[in-house]
Formats: C-alpha cells, sequence, structure tokens
C-alpha cells in the first residue's frame, strides 16, 4: 500500500530533539501506519546546546515581566520553533508540524490533509488540537471540508501540533525579537504577532502522556518581591487589555469580510 497523498505544497513536520529517539520511533510507527509521509525536524536542546538564537533572549524584560528567567529548555524549545518557522519560509511550503510526543486520530488526520485545498489562503495558521485553556469563547467561522474553523479569544497555551503557512511563519519570525516568553505564549499573543489565533472541530492531535516534557521549567523561588509581583500583575493587566481591543477589532472584521457566524 502505497503512502496516503499529500498535497504538493503542504510538509508533515515532526519536531525532535536527535537523542530522543524513542519518541521518534513511536511517532513514526503511527504517521507509517497511517501511511502519512513525514519529516523530522531536527530541534535545539537549550540545556546542553548553545545556540545562537539565544542572542535574542532578554532577561531584563523576563524578570521584569514574570519575576523569573526563562529556562535552558524553554530557550531550547522556543529556538527549535523559529528555525522550522524559517525553514517553512525558505521553502514557500505549508507545514504540519506535530511535536514528538503527540497523539493524533488517524482518520480526522487523514481527512483534514484531504480537506486542506479548500482552506481559504487568510487561515494562516491552526491549532490543530483542543484549546482547554479557562475563560475563552469560540466563534465558529467557516466550514471547510469536514471541518470548522474556529476562532479562540484566548490561546490554547501549546504548540504539540499545528498547521502553518509561509505567511504566518514570516510574522512570527518578525515579530520574535525580543524573546521573553515560552514559543506557545508567543504564538498566543496575536495581538503582537498579528496571526489570528484558530483551532478547528473536531481536533485530531492530543498529548501522550506517557512521556515527560523536554522543555524542564525553572524552580520556583518562592515569594517575590512586592515589586516584582506589581510588575508581573500589570503585565498580566496590559495583555488581557490588548487582547480585549483585538478581539473587538477581529469580530468587527470577520463580520464585514461575511464568514463570520459568532453574533
Amino acid at each position: 500500500m502505497t503512502n496516503f497523498q499529500v498535497p504538493s505544497d503542504v510538509k508533515v513536520i515532526v519536531l525532535t530533539l536527535r537523542q530522543s529517539t524513542d519518541r521518534q520511533t513511536r511517532i513514526k510507527s503511527l504517521l507509517d501506519e497511517a501511511k502519512i509521509p513525514f519529516e523530522f525536524f531536527w530541534g535545539v536542546d537549550g540545556r546542553k546546546d548553545a545556540d545562537p538564537l539565544f542572542s535574542l533572549y532578554d532577561e531584563s524584560i523576563r524578570l521584569r515581566t514574570k519575576g523569573q528567567p526563562m529556562s535552558p529548555g524553554q530557550l531550547g524549545c522556543f529556538a527549535s520553533h523559529y528555525k522550522l518557522w524559517a525553514n517553512c519560509v525558505a521553502e514557500n511550503k505549508n507545514y504540519i508540524v506535530l511535536e514528538d510526543d503527540a497523539l493524533f486520530d488517524k482518520e480526522n488526520f487523514l481527512a483534514f490533509i484531504r480537506d486542506l485545498p479548500l482552506l481559504p489562503l487568510h487561515f494562516e495558521c491552526l491549532r490543530l488540537f483542543e484549546n482547554k485553556t479557562r475563560n475563552h469563547q469560540e466563534y465558529v467561522i467557516a466550514k471547510v471540508g469536514a471541518f470548522e474553523v474556529i476562532r479562540y479569544t484566548k490561546g490554547p497555551m501549546s504548540t504539540m501540533g499545528y498547521y502553518l503557512t509561509p505567511s504566518a511563519a514570516k510574522k512570527f519570525l518578525m515579530s520574535t525579537d525580543p524573546i521573553f516568553l515560552p514559543v506557545d505564549i508567543f504564538m498566543d499573543r496575536y495581538w503582537v504577532n498579528d496571526v489570528v489565533c484558530l483551532g478547528i472541530n473536531p481536533a485530531f492531535v492530543f498529548i501522550d502522556s506517557e512521556f515527560e516534557s523536554t522543555i524542564g521549567y525553572g524552580k520556583k523561588s518562592g515569594r517575590r518581591p512586592l515589586f516584582v509581583r506589581f510588575n508581573r500583575e500589570l503585565f498580566t493587566l496590559t495583555e488581557r487589555v490588548r487582547r480585549f481591543f483585538y478581539n473587538l477589532c477581529l469580530k468587527r472584521k470577520y463580520k464585514t469580510e461575511g464568514f463570520s457566524n459568532d453574533g
């Protein structure tokens, strides 16, 4: 049996670290079983590798807004996705990105690939998993084949699986400097990077809880000084206000363009 036919302008990419052979074996087995051709993309292990992209990290902003530095693993994860975005632009191909600890529903994955030629160009990036963050709203803005395209008012805080176009990758690259937030939170800041936060229903990518995170998080430093807590709360409030007004603009835009039914 031959591999499933993926559109010529699309690649399935699995982001992994070279030493994560157990993860690679598992996800390769799943994709081979589904007859989906794919490529591994070698990421950066921030715990071991020194990468030039780390020079974009601004620890002073990080400490001012969050009170503690990013971990080496978080920096490596950001650098990994950044390099993947750059590759997407260089190849001028649409990517379906899976992290190596992801699981997926085979039938819905295959259906999504089949329906991709129907996807309007202005949908630049789609999260392929369920948004489980609290206090977010979801608006169905289009029907594409067997799927609904959903606009989120708050990002899902994960990069386990997403569809990426070169136009979205360019926007991410242009708005990266400085780095001071984890890559999933950065992608969620659509009011900064101008990549609208979209998902699909039914979602078909899930996390495999069998594997521990390779990112690693910094140790909690106990109760932070008052001025640190004040700056952190001020940053959070500012982000919420900016997100609120950007969402208002998006709601008007989608209604004006005639592909919204969010009421």
